[in-house]
């Protein structure tokens, strides 16, 4: 194994390092909030409204059900972020970003470590607000670091350090989730929501020690795509800060298809989600129990991510290409999707989340994000932002229609949506094949005028 990671990581060059370390550092305190937060709100949602179902136009909405609904609610507040988030890179410097959104969080995390343990007692409204709040972490949070990431690495280098930098964050699920797993029952949710403070703070110190190192290497040239103007990090307001980054999107082929790609994932995985979910509900009765067995899920998951991180990603990506990489993981649904339909337990369905996120969070995670190494800076942040936080939910609504309408007028068993996900991945295949093509035509390009300049 160590022979294996050394051939791996032996195209990092000396002065990367620094750089790579310091990225998967941020990457894996990012992620193990997000799996800390995960199987807490998901636990809450499903137990909460369990017990107080909704109803809503005749339907009576419980547990994994209402959960959907969630989803819609996070779809609308994530449209608000995208336009607020526009409207800070406008005015502020990549770092200075991060350190504005870890300050938000932080003091979020201070409100609800206080009320958490009562939370249900305040109603709806607080367990919505927790749940969106876990959320929008991941959305806004995972969005920003590899929007951060790819402004300061090329095509070559992404494929060089993303592996390493990956692997940050598999490790960081993994903790999180262990942590839950394992403390959620004697400690409370109140102490691990209060937890995640310290780590928010380290994170925003982190981003400003990068900024600065990788400014340093520039030396007094400012025009430097390592380091753009502090006052000035993109170009000159276009619009509606709700819209500009949608209209970057839809004015490019090349965007659109990153799009379709997130978009087709998540309507996948939010049915497989939804499989989990209403088993879980069915066969877990106790809310702790069933924290506890998310967070379980989530040990697994990142056990997988890490295997996969260290010996496929860089390995493929290298040495294959990034269009391989992307079709690992809608190959890997496809042979999950028919196991489940001939064999629906708790454990299949477990399993085949694990191998879904496994995959999604390694080497889908890090082909996906070098796609972004070929664009412009506005696309890098604006049109990103718009596709990693309104795109993904929209997404996410479309296939909760889906759950939602199948389940109530044709479909009684869960199993059954694993057609919709059938043909769901035949079109991202497509996607993805296109998608490939035109990143290494991207890629050339860039290289070439580098070479040139």
């Amino acid at each position: 194994m160590i022979e294996r990671l050394r051939r791996e990581f032996l195209d990092i060059r000396p002065g990367e390092w620094p750089l790579a370390l310091g990225l998967s550092t941020y990457f894996f305190l990012v992620i193990a909030i997000f799996w800390v937060l995960k199987p807490i709100k998901r636990g809450l949602v499903i137990s909460y409204f369990g017990d107080n179902p909704i109803h809503l136009a005749g339907w009576v909405l419980s547990g994994a059900q209402a959960e959907q609904l969630g989803k819609v609610l996070n779809m609308i507040v994530a449209f608000a972020v995208v336009g607020f988030f526009t409207w800070l890179v406008r005015r502020y410097a990549r770092h200075y970003l991060i350190v504005i959104f870890c300050g938000i969080f932080g003091t979020l995390f201070l409100l609800f470590g206080s009320i958490i343990n009562q939370i249900e007692a305040l109603g709806d409204t607080a367990v919505w607000a927790f749940y969106v709040t876990g959320d929008i972490w991941t959305t806004v949070m995972v969005a920003t670091f590899w929007a951060f990431a790819n402004d300061l690495n090329t095509g070559d280098e992404a494929e060089r350090l993303y592996g390493i930098v990956g692997l940050g964050g598999v490790v960081g699920g993994f903790v999180g989730a262990t942590v839950v797993s394992g403390l959620v029952e004697q400690a409370g949710r109140s102490t691990l929501v209060f937890a995640c403070i310290l780590p928010t703070a380290v994170i925003g110190a982190l981003a400003v020690w990068i900024h600065r190192r990788e400014c340093g290497k520039c030396g007094d040239d400012p025009e430097a795509p390592c380091c753009p103007e502090d006052d000035a990090v993109l170009e000159e307001e276009q619009g509606s800060v709700f819209l500009e980054g949608g209209r970057l999107v839809v004015q490019s082929k090349y965007l659109l298809s990153i799009a379709a790609v997130l978009g087709l994932y998540e309507m996948v995985s939010n049915i497989v989600d939804f499989q989990l979910a209403v088993l879980v509900e069915q066969q877990i009765t106790d809310g702790a129990e069933r924290d506890a067995f998310f967070g379980l899920v989530g040990q697994a998951t990142s056990l997988v991510s890490i295997g996969v991180q260290l010996f496929l990603t860089s390995l493929v990506m290298k040495r294959y290409s990034v269009k391989v990489a992307l079709l690992f993981l809608p190959l890997a649904i496809l042979g999950g999707t028919i196991g489940f339909v001939m064999l629906p337990t708790l454990a299949f369905v477990g399993f085949m989340s694990v191998s879904d996120n496994a995959l999604n969070y390694s080497i889908n995670q890090s082909a996906k994000e070098a796609l972004y190494t070929p664009t412009t800076q506005d696309e890098k942040y604006k049109a990103k932002s718009f596709i990693d936080m309104f795109v993904q939910r929209a997404a996410k609504v479309a296939s909760v229609a889906l759950n939602l309408g199948l389940t109530a007028l044709v479909i009684t068993d869960a199993r059954w949506l694993s057609l919709a996900v059938a043909i769901l991945l035949v079109a991202w295949i497509f996607v993805i094949r296109f998608l490939g093509r035109q990143y290494e035509a991207r890629k050339d390009a860039d290289e070439a005028a580098f070479v040139g300049a």
